[in-house]
């Protein structure tokens, strides 16, 4: 999934100012997004030293392309994408060096890269240092480049029959076989797959490598292609500087190294370069190696927890509704209350107003485990709550993902009801590729926050990213599935391209927070005393900024949590986190 530019509707300034009505942090400074004419709308900055304004302008009050921005370090850096073409000179030219250097022949040269995993400098010390030891450890002591022929007829090794010596052929090693056999021998080799490029000499024990000259020499055309298909793979397989992209169909090799944690495909892929899969950032390869195992022995029997037991109000023991009646009784505490609003039953009766008087929402807070409790059921509860806010955002991001073809129909319709250019309903693919990398991102949060220690003030520095992030994520899916109607307003427009960017802010923040080790700005470990109980000096500013999200109209303007230790006077200070 490629980064996408971000795209600016006319000449709008995105600031950070004291005094003025707006979004309120809980110290009294506001985060607010406001336009040319005065009017609010949307917030979500970070403060500096000094005011900074982020305003973009075509000069025609119009709709104009923004750069591609640099991708974030931990996502796609250092990484170069080539195709097989590239690949396979990259393998030729590294053989024709060896070759050169050491003086021998590139076949045997392959041989020798291939034994020492294609480590250039391990192949040059070991044959420089004893040049015997490392052609035996190849398997290539004895090696020549052409087939041997015998002087006299003998007995084949494999059919066991006489031959007449112009049928019988052998490598370096002197074992001579008839040539029907000895091909049909290689030819079984590359049916096998991907280990036909170590094949040895069919003679028993024999440590003689059948080199690729051989190859092109005994066996059919198809066969040869194949061998050198599957010595391609074998390249990039040993080398860990290569690494094939895992998307379906897709055949090209990612170049780096292995603390790369995130490779972007020109198929779109965008995958951890170090384990191959889907990239996990923020979680590492290890806790998704346990995550995936957990998964597997425990998903299907969370799903079914999830659809068919609730936890009881009192003890928070998990329990089945296995009858048709409402009125609930916990085998545990003995506490009775209604499955339907999961209230005391005491308040069920004819003096509160009726046996179900519970249609209003009223969301309790979370039932404390009790400090006794057994700690599998809490374990489970915990696995629980991470697990479902991950396949939450694993479906929607599949879900934004299945949407880029009805985005591409909608900005058509839009271009052709509206009278826009093409590049003016950019900011809808733009807004939806960001809402799949953002969901993705989302997703493997819950991986890393769920081995992450609880009660530190690293969680809760992770947590206040987090949440960031996920607001502003669903209020900008919801701004993008807005009518066309609603789009046809320049500052509905303006208001998913500035959504756009500054969730990109949040997410920015979020992943330098992780590469930095959830530290202060001053590199400090934040176990002691927690990031909210530091002073201003030492204390990281947390996230970019807040703004409306999702039920902004019925609730006004979101608080975000305390950015400021010395009073609402004080500037918030950067931490170093990039900006919108």
């Amino acid at each position: 999934m490629a980064i996408s530019p971000s795209i600016i509707t006319g000449s709008h300034v995105l600031k950070h100012r004291h005094g003025m009505s707006g979004m309120e942090s809980s110290d009294g400074e506001e985060y607010t997004y406001q336009d040319e004419s005065g009017e609010e709308d949307v917030g979500g900055v970070e403060s500096q030293e000094e005011e900074e304004e982020y305003s973009y302008s075509d000069g025609e009050g119009g709709c104009a392309p923004v750069p591609l921005p640099p991708p974030s370090s931990s996502m796609a850096d250092g990484c170069k994408v080539i195709d097989a073409d590239e690949l396979r000179a990259t393998m030729s030219a590294l053989i024709d060096d060896i070759s050169s250097v050491l003086a021998i022949h590139p076949c045997a040269a392959a041989a020798l890269l291939r034994h020492y995993n294609w480590n250039k400098e391990s192949v040059i010390d070991s044959f420089c240092t004893d040049p015997d030891q490392a052609k035996e450890k190849a398997g290539i002591m004895r090696f020549v480049p052409d087939l041997q022929t015998s002087d006299k007829g003998r007995l084949c090794g494999i059919c066991r029959e006489d031959v007449p010596a112009e049928a019988l052929v052998a490598l370096g090693c002197g074992h001579f076989f008839c040539r029907g056999c000895f091909t049909q021998y290689l030819v079984s080799k590359v049916e096998e797959g991907m280990g036909c490029p170590l094949t040895r000499c069919p003679e028993y024990r024999c440590p003689e490598m059948v080199t690729e000259n051989f190859f092109r020499v005994l066996v059919p055309h198809a066969t040869l292609a194949a061998y050198l298909r599957y010595s391609l793979k074998s390249f990039v397989d040993i080398c860990s500087a290569f690494r094939w992209c895992p998307g379906r169909g897709c055949d090209f090799v990612a170049m780096g190294n292995s603390s790369l944690r995130a490779c972007l495909c020109k198929c779109g892929m965008l995958f951890c370069f170090r384990c191959g899969e889907e990239a996990h950032v923020p979680a590492s390869c290890e806790d998704m190696v346990t995550w995936v195992e957990k998964c597997k022995n425990e998903s299907e029997t969370a799903n079914w927890i999830l659809a068919n037991t609730r936890k009881c109000p009192k003890c928070a023991t998990r329990i089945e509704k296995n009858q048709g009646c409402n009125h609930m009784t916990c085998r545990q505490c003995k506490f009775e209350f209604c499955w339907i609003c999961m209230g005391p039953w005491t308040e069920h009766g004819a003096n509160t107003g009726g046996y179900y008087k519970c249609n209003k929402y009223d969301p309790s807070t979370p039932t404390k485990d009790e400090q006794d409790g057994a700690k599998a059921k809490a374990e489970l509860d915990r696995y629980l709550h991470y697990y479902q806010r991950y396949d939450n955002h694993h479906k929607a991001q599949e879900y934004a993902t299945k949407q880029e073809e009805e985005i591409e129909r909608r900005m058509m319709r839009l271009q052709e009801t509206d009278g826009s250019r093409w590049i003016d309903v950019q900011f809808l693919k733009v807004a939806n590729e960001k809402l799949v990398e953002c969901r993705r991102v989302l997703k493997y949060t819950y991986v890393f926050g769920y081995y992450l220690p609880e009660g530190t003030a690293r969680k809760r520095l992770f947590e206040h990213h987090q949440e960031n992030l996920e607001k502003f994520t669903e209020h900008l899916s919801w701004l993008s599935e807005q009518s066309l109607e609603e789009f046809k307003k320049e500052e509905k427009r303006s208001e998913v391209v500035n959504y756009t960017r500054v969730t990109e802010t949040f997410l920015k923040n979020l992943l330098k927070s992780v590469e930095d080790g959830l530290m202060d700005e001053d590199g400090e470990d934040m176990e002691e005393g927690g990031w909210e109980g530091k002073s201003e000096p030492g204390r990281r500013a947390g996230a970019a900024g807040g703004g409306q999200v999702g039920e902004a109209a019925e609730e006004g303007r979101r608080t975000l949590p305390s950015r400021d230790g010395a009073g609402g006077g004080a500037r918030a200070r950067r931490s170093g986190v990039a900006r919108a």
